[in-house]
């Protein structure tokens, strides 16, 4: 298969703020293994943002077309090389970045992606796999903690940057891919429970995070403007319940 290839400069740039702010031990910490970013686009600019947020720590970008690989490694810049991979990464890591690659899987295929990387993560290493939108004006990420090669499923991070508004409902179209349509899993309750929320709240710019707090649910935690993590009991599960009509493969 081939990673997702259109990307545009800033679009990972609210997650990247998120990243230097919730893991920070991550990118201070001397592990030697560098982050990762798994698939780079038709343009490296994502990664090459990605890298400058996190300097002096080393970045790989990872790609499994050879072409784009190439293409990338004229943008290199100090700390930041590029490598052919897939899921199978080519080099441990202390966090992955994984956005728009898994949307071209099917939901059950998902899990495979997960394990995979996860085998290539050192103990306590991050995995960030998800999706936003074309300008990253919302978005949302599964924030995977790794243990003996295996990922926990910590918490699902979600953000909006509000230029298209700040309704929860945005993030139900943007979910990661194995939890995208299904109609029985707990986060589509929350979002409409978190919908009612926004709804009973008075205009403003911090009305995504009044309206979260309203829930009075341990479980989701405003981590920063525009940013909400939610860690259910026991961590997110997988898909649950029946899907809602899709128009083909996503």
């Amino acid at each position: 298969m081939g990673f997702r290839r259109k990307t545009r400069p800033g679009r990972l740039a609210q997650l990247d703020a998120l990243v230097l702010q919730l893991a920070p031990d991550l990118l201070s910490g001397e592990s030697g293994a560098p982050i990762v970013d798994l698939g780079v686009g038709a343009r490296p600019w994502t990664t090459v943002e990605l890298a400058r947020a996190v300097a002096p720590v080393p970045v790989v970008g990872v790609d499994i077309a050879e072409d784009l690989v190439a293409r990338a490694a004229e943008h290199a810049i100090p700390g930041l090389t590029f490598a052919v991979g897939s899921f199978d990464l080519p080099v441990r890591a202390r966090l992955v970045r994984v956005m728009n690659v898994c949307r071209d899987l099917w939901p059950d295929e998902v899990p495979d992606a997960h394990a995979r990387i996860g085998r290539h993560v050192v103990d306590g290493g991050v995995v960030i796999e998800g999706s936003c939108g074309p300008d990253g004006e919302v978005g949302t990420a599964h924030w995977m903690v790794a243990h003996d090669g295996v990922l926990e499923r910590r918490g699902l991070l979600m953000w909006l940057d509000g230029t298209r508004g700040t309704a929860p409902l945005l993030f139900r179209d943007r979910l990661p891919r194995d939890l995208l349509g299904d109609l029985g899993h707990p986060v589509l309750a929350l979002i409409l429970a978190w919908m009612e929320a926004f709804r009973s709240e008075p205009e403003g710019p911090d009305r995504l995070e009044r309206s979260a707090r309203a829930l009075g649910d341990a479980s989701v935690a405003v981590v920063a403007p525009g940013a909400v993590m939610w860690t259910p009991p026991g961590g997110v599960p997988g898909r649950v319940g029946p899907d809602r009509p899709q128009r083909g493969r996503r």
